[in-house]
């Protein structure tokens, strides 16, 4: 509960800053990788990919609300040995909401949010799988040049000791809109 405090008071405090003037609105399209940091996933998925779409709405000259949207893929890494006709794979939605202050042409963008996780199955002939909603944060330092948007991110989904750390790239198209 802390934890929740505190990122919801430093989210607060950041968004203070720039609420008088006008901004720039803008839709990402991008393409995210990256590692997992903790030991629990790293045997079975250490890396992942995806897509991602963030929305930005400008709220000043330095700063934009954002509400970002990933699909990350994580397959079972080849040396976890699985009997013949069996499949794990491990597949992560999270939706995060955040403000992104912009340092001309750095920015900063502290994120909340949940992720969905599903863990799927495989056995022939039969498939399932199991999901569920965990709450996540994360944290993204990136620089802009021209339509295009390079950054790096640490999200955090889920309790401990199952929690999912990931350390992830990404690169994205920016598409600017007026509202």
């Amino acid at each position: 509960m802390i934890k929740q405090t505190f990122i919801a008071v430093l989210f607060m405090l950041l968004s203070w800053k720039s609420m008088a003037q006008e901004g720039v609105n803008q839709i990402n399209l991008g393409f995210d990788a990256g590692i997992t940091l903790n030991e629990y996933y790293q045997t079975q998925f250490p890396a992942g990919f995806g897509a991602s779409i963030k929305g930005l709405y400008g709220l000043g000259l330095n700063g934009q609300v954002s509400l970002t949207g990933n699909y990350l893929y994580f397959p079972l890494d080849p040396a976890y040995i699985l009997p013949t006709g069996e499949n794990l794979s491990l597949h992560l939605i999270p939706v995060l909401a955040g403000y992104r202050l912009n340092f001309e042409p750095f920015f900063f963008e502290p994120q909340v949010g949940g992720t969905l996780f599903i863990n799927h199955y495989k056995n022939e002939p039969n498939s399932y799988s199991e999901s569920n909603i965990e709450f996540s944060f994360a944290a993204e330092l990136g620089y802009m040049l021209n339509n295009v948007e390079l950054s790096l991110r640490y999200q955090h989904a889920g309790p401990s000791p199952f929690q999912m750390a990931f350390l992830g790239i990404r690169a994205a198209y920016i598409i600017p809109f007026g509202l």
